[in-house]
């Protein structure tokens, strides 16, 4: 699946939340998507009227997260578009060859799932309050980084 970043002045004005209690993550507030893109347990919400990443939901237990020390890579503001024609209501899964691994940093509070190591020509882009995304040279989604506030 290919991507393209899309510069503007600002992100989108919702908040990346962690539920203890679920295990999981939802943006507040509530947003309209109808395309998901399943990585592990979680979904990269879509909204197709503009075909742009909105939010992060899903399931991620906390103890399946690998504790590193983070490095956040440098984003500008934006959104994040999915090229190509994809039909509203229907799940593609991202990480088909192997499930993504989670990483957490207790020191920052950031979670990164997927790689978290920044390479030569990869791009981020900060799509919402707290929730960044990495696409490499060849405009694959590569990562995606949160800074979640937990409930």
């Amino acid at each position: 699946m290919k991507f393209e970043i899309i510069s503007n002045k600002g992100y989108e004005n919702v908040e990346e939340q962690y539920y203890m209690s679920d295990k999981s993550f939802d943006g507040n507030p509530s947003v309209s998507v109808d395309i998901n893109l399943a990585i592990a347990y979680l979904n990269l919400g879509i909204d197709s009227e503009e075909m742009c990443v909105k939010c992060l939901w899903g399931f991620s237990p906390r103890d399946s997260w690998k504790e590193e020390n983070l490095t956040i890579p440098p984003a500008q503001d934006g959104k994040l578009k999915l090229l190509g024609e994809y039909e509203p209501g229907l799940t593609w899964r991202l990480d088909k060859n192997e499930m993504w691994s989670s990483y957490f940093d207790a020191r920052t509070g950031w979670y990164c799932i997927g790689n978290p190591l920044s390479r030569k020509g990869d791009s981020a882009v900060r799509i919402n309050r707290n929730m960044i995304v990495v696409i490499d040279s060849t405009n694959e989604l590569t990562a995606i980084w949160v800074h979640p506030t937990f409930l």
